[in-house]
């Protein structure tokens, strides 16, 4: 019989436990019912195809306002567009003057000698653009209820915050943090919408560590290296609820959550352990910084 290594003695404890955790549950709420959109400067509604094309646009990107304009129209009510932010095409028809050298006839009306011409436009989400403010969505009963220390080592970390959208994520190329609105969040049979807000913000605030304390933010969905790095933002929140007072028990979301990176530890006994060592240095850096002390990067 093969002796059992360390790492794959914890590695096998660790896959009993999230082979037993519950199913992993998105804690918050779309903030917006499905609407349709509209012109921001116009008001018009958009029509056929475009409807389609931008409730694709919206859901993908997590938009909860189905407002969009030009990047011209945008300008004409003082609002820019950020940099970086991508269009979507919408389609319009105008009317030109026919070419061809046809007369009309005395009976046909004023308008017949123009034609439709098919043009393309690429129009702007509220959410893209800066210096426009949408009309807030007031809950009707907040559950997120404010965690004195989590707020402060937020606000120490220096990162930058955004509470909008439906999906919450670290976005690398613009180094900031996307985060659903605070009354989105909701209780789940796991975990109250405080702790919900929390560990999800926590986890972001890792990935925001990545190139702060020399850890690499690398891979894509799927694969091993994107697994590893999820495996650390989780393991460094559930660090960060514990030292913060977010709970005062391990969440069966944590496991739940880890459990979709449950491969990653069958392949690689070590990983966990050298998930947890990064998770650690991660929610070290951020503890030092709230602590107000240098924080030392790799």
């Amino acid at each position: 019989m093969t002796k059992r290594t360390s790492y794959q003695i914890l590695a096998d404890a660790i896959l009993a436990a999230l082979d037993t955790a519950a199913p992993w549950r998105r804690p918050w709420v779309s903030q917006a019912p499905l609407s349709m959109p509209v012109n921001a400067v116009t008001g018009r509604r958009y029509r056929g195809g475009n409807v389609v094309m931008l409730w694709l646009a919206a859901q993908q990107a997590g938009y909860t306002t189905h407002a969009w304009a030009t990047f011209k129209q945008w300008a004409e009510k003082g609002a820019s567009v950020r940099k970086g932010e991508k269009g979507t095409p919408v389609l319009w028809f105008q009317m030109l003057e026919r070419k061809d050298g046809k007369e009309a006839d005395e009976g046909d009306e004023a308008d017949s000698r123009k034609v439709p011409v098919a043009r393309l436009s690429w129009v702007f989400n509220v959410a893209q653009v800066e210096g426009y403010t949408p009309p807030a969505v007031t809950p009707s009963a907040p559950q997120v209820e404010p965690v004195a220390a989590a707020e402060a080592l937020m606000l120490a970390s220096g990162a930058r915050i955004r509470h909008e959208g439906d999906r919450a994520y670290y976005r690398p190329s613009t180094d900031e943090i996307v985060l659903p609105p605070k009354a989105a969040f909701v209780a789940t049979p796991t975990s109250t919408a405080t702790e919900a807000y929390y560990a999800t913000a926590l986890h972001e605030l890792v990935h925001w560590t990545a190139p702060r304390v020399g850890r690499e933010l690398r891979g894509r969905f799927g694969d091993a290296e994107y697994a590893a790095e999820e495996l650390v933002a989780e393991l460094g929140a559930a660090f960060l609820c514990a030292e913060l007072g977010v709970s005062n028990h391990p969440r069966e979301d944590h496991a739940a959550y880890i459990r979709a990176w449950i491969e990653l530890l069958r392949h690689d006994p070590r990983a966990f352990t050298s998930a947890a060592s990064k998770a650690a240095e991660a929610s070290d850096y951020l503890l030092t910084r709230a602590a107000g002390e240098p924080a030392l990067a790799a």
